[in-house]
């Protein structure tokens, strides 16, 4: 779809010049059209993530996964945020 293509190109753009929110507006506007959208959802997370919404984050790269499960990028992210969570546990003293 045309129109998919065109707001995923545009907010690529915005995503590599750090404008987040931009881009942000836009994949959602992908995933209002195609809410299985691989890249949109892959990108909503990574643009969470960026912004330090790991639980965001995490939410979007396992909806990745169970759409594609051997979408490598998505299981990396995943054991990693998992593995930042578990560090964190409230019930341990962090520096």
């Amino acid at each position: 779809m045309k129109e998919i293509q065109d707001i995923l190109s545009k907010a690529k753009l915005q995503f590599e010049a750090e404008e987040f929110q931009l881009a942000l507006s836009d994949y959602q506007k992908v995933i209002d059209l195609d809410p299985n959208h691989i890249e949109a959802n892959f990108m909503i997370g990574e643009i969470h993530h960026q912004l330090g919404d790991m639980a965001k984050a995490l939410s979007f790269y396992i909806k990745v996964s169970d759409l594609q499960p051997e979408h490598a990028k998505a299981n990396v992210k995943i054991e990693m945020i998992n593995t930042i969570l578990d560090y964190f546990n409230k019930d341990m003293h962090n520096p």
